[in-house]
């Protein structure tokens, strides 16, 4: 048996990839400087997070605390 075999026998028994998800940044307007601020989430799409659901954000444009809602939030 060859080297060449063994690795190719060693190949076809790792799982196929799995297709790569791009996960997409959550973002907020920050109402201090008018400008995009990262919340630090990722996700998919914008229904992943509750429409009631409210959050406290470190903004990092102005440095203060911001509490939003998902209707004030995008995806970048």
């Amino acid at each position: 048996m060859s080297v060449v075999h063994n690795e190719r026998a060693a190949h076809a028994a790792e799982p196929a990839a799995r297709p790569r998800t791009l996960l997409r940044r959550l973002m907020i307007t920050c109402p201090t400087t008018g400008r995009a601020a990262d919340t630090g989430f990722e996700l998919l799409v914008l229904s992943q997070i509750s429409s009631r659901q409210q959050i406290l954000v470190d903004c990092l444009e102005c440095g203060q605390d911001h509490e939003w809602r998902i209707d004030d939030a995008f995806l970048d």
